[in-house]
């Protein structure tokens, strides 16, 4: 099939349109790898999960650090490629309790659970949420990404709340308006910042 272009914009400026943005893409994830690693302190000892994984675009960065990574993906393909070609250690499947429960009884638990694209696709945000709770050490932290949207944030508030979880932080993310959330289990010493209630309130 024809891949329709708009009116004057030729083909290689439609690839190089696409090659930047998988730059960016891949310069964002190089710096949150990055940044996260600093961070928390992560290193050989600790174990960093991203739920959504794709093709270990970002977990290759984690990895190429030398931190023990592991990927949750549900397309068989992504998660394949995930392995083939960037040797990032991947589980198929979808993300829940259920998942969770079975890395816990492997000995696994997670300093952080990288979860920036896996909210709009939860089919159950509960046993999502009580997935991550359930992943993370006592001190582990999960950033999660959303497009606020009335009522959202109070609705994820209160699913936190009923898991376990609680936000400490957030911070703007790309793509443009989106925000991430720092959560942590609600017994953790991680510390809200000084404006987080105020950041929260003018979201509901």
């Amino acid at each position: 099939m024809a891949t329709h272009l708009p009116a004057g914009q030729p083909h290689h400026a439609a690839r190089a349109t696409r090659g930047r943005g998988a730059v960016l893409k891949s310069v964002h994830a190089k710096h949150y790898a990055e940044r996260m690693t600093a961070y928390l302190g992560l290193g050989v000892q600790s174990h960093v999960i991203e739920v959504a994984s794709n093709d270990g675009a970002v977990l290759q960065h984690f990895s190429r650090l030398g931190i023990p990574v592991i990927g949750i993906e549900p397309d068989p393909a992504s998660a394949a490629r995930a392995m083939k070609v960037r040797a990032v250690p991947t589980l198929t499947g979808s993300f829940g309790r259920a998942m969770a429960q079975r890395l816990a009884a492997e000995g696994i638990d997670a300093d952080l659970v990288v979860a920036n694209n896996a909210l709009p696709s939860a089919p159950d945000l509960d046993d999502f949420l009580a997935g991550v709770a359930l992943l993370l050490n006592p001190e582990g932290v999960a950033t999660l990404e959303i497009v606020p949207t009335p009522g959202l944030s109070r609705q994820l508030g209160e699913h936190l709340t009923a898991n376990g979880l609680r936000v400490f932080d957030i911070e703007p993310s790309e793509p443009q308006g989106a925000l991430q959330l720092f959560a942590c289990r609600w017994d953790s010493a991680w510390q809200c910042g000084p404006q987080i209630d105020r950041t929260l309130a003018s979201l509901h």
